[in-house]
């Protein structure tokens, strides 16, 4: 799986004149038009000195703008390279997962030999605090061969792991530090998550407005211009034919109202051998598009999420929209059930107001039962004793 972004060829040339002047400390590298692309180099504050060079590194870093920092870290006579993603909390969160699914294709495509190691930073302390370099040099030392959990991740692992995460964060709106997947929520929204606003077709709004019962309106995500269209608009759909009109190979929202019903139900399916972009974009631009169609009219009242079209069956959109009912006797409070000979049960209410009728007040504490008669009649009053269980 690939995000679609590459090392352009300004940042080869870079990185080569990084490698080769050991004048320069740090080569901040970007995300622009699909490419991985150079920003201007920082130089040592003086020769080789990595701490005091540290606090020059914040003239780069911005509160909400995720950054890539190879920075050479001079060790005795020699120095090595340390590749650094830098993804604030607070950035967005297409941002945060674009860089963080992209930053294993920066370290393959410059050469991950020439890196002595890779972190991730979500706090601009973490990157020029000198305590925080002291942290990592302590915590790495403390650890099998030398390395974190993260270093032994194998490329395609660091993809994956970076969306599930990000996808987990736009599906709870719940920040994840340990790899920079947090962020401002809106948390009024009635489905939980983040909302990501998109580009939209006019021609999308229509369709959506035109929504009538048993129709069902799908909407794609163009990826190069990011953009939200109709993919396809549907009338009289039965239930059961709704999977057929959902492909299999790529992520797609569709809407469907149900027939005989005002429940309109919001799919979103998203096949497991999908691009990582494909994946970016839709899992965080969901909310917005669940928005967008209540801003049309559409009262959606269901949402279905899965990864393949063969899950959307007409059973479960029938449950979606009927759930099964309990159709058993209401019993309120169920009165228990008698226990075994020998054994003992707390009061009943029947036998607190047989006493009271002959004027006999008696206190029960949560540690009194009584034994029930078993043979007694209805004019009788049961016997009865207190005692504590065990």
């Amino acid at each position: 799986m690939q995000s679609g972004i590459s090392v352009s060829d300004e940042l080869h040339e870079a990185f080569r004149n990084f490698v080769s002047d050991e004048s320069i400390f740090c080569l901040p590298v970007t995300i622009k038009s699909e490419s991985l692309s150079p920003l201007s180099p920082v130089p040592f504050a003086s020769p080789n000195a990595f701490y005091p060079s540290l606090s020059q590194l914040s003239s780069v870093l911005e509160p909400k703008t995720p950054l890539y920092l190879l920075i050479r870290r001079p060790e005795g006579g020699s120095s090595s390279l340390v590749a650094l993603t830098y993804i604030p909390s607070n950035a967005g969160v297409r941002a945060k997962t674009l860089f963080a699914a992209t930053r294993a294709t920066l370290a393959r495509e410059l050469g991950t030999e020439k890196f002595a190691s890779t972190i991730f930073a979500t706090d601009e302390d973490e990157v020029i605090g000198e305590e925080a370099w002291k942290e990592r040099d302590a915590e790495k030392k403390g650890t099998a061969g030398g390395f974190r959990r993260e270093d032994l991740m194998g490329e395609k692992e660091r993809e994956l792991e970076a969306v599930r995460r990000a996808e987990e964060e736009a599906r709870s709106g719940t920040p994840s530090r340990d790899i920079g997947i947090g962020g401002t929520f809106n948390r009024a929204n009635p489905f939980g998550g983040a909302s990501v606003k998109m580009n939209v077709d006019d021609e999308v709004k229509q369709a959506l407005e035109g929504l009538q019962q048993g129709g069902l309106v799908q909407l794609a995500i163009d990826v190069p211009t990011e953009a939200i269209k109709v993919a396809a608009a549907e009338s009289g759909v039965d239930a059961n034919s709704v999977q057929s009109h959902i492909p299999s190979s790529s992520p797609r929202y569709t809407l469907y109202h149900y027939p005989d019903s005002d429940v309109v139900i919001f799919i979103y399916t998203c096949p497991s051998g999908s691009s990582i972009k494909e994946r970016m974009l839709y899992a965080s631009s969901r909310m917005y598009a669940i928005t967008m169609a209540g801003d049309q009219g559409l009262k959606i009242s269901k949402k279905i999420e899965a990864s393949s079209p063969d899950e959307i069956t007409g059973e479960r959109l029938h449950e979606e929209v009927h759930p099964p009912q309990d159709n058993g006797p209401s019993r309120g409070f169920a009165r228990p059930r008698r226990p075994a000979p020998g054994t003992c049960e707390p009061k009943h209410r029947r036998y607190h107001s047989s006493l009271s009728s002959v004027g006999v007040a008696v206190s029960f504490s949560t540690t009194v039962y009584i034994r029930p008669s078993h043979s007694h009649k209805s004019a009788e009053l049961p016997k009865a004793r207190s005692i504590r269980c065990r």
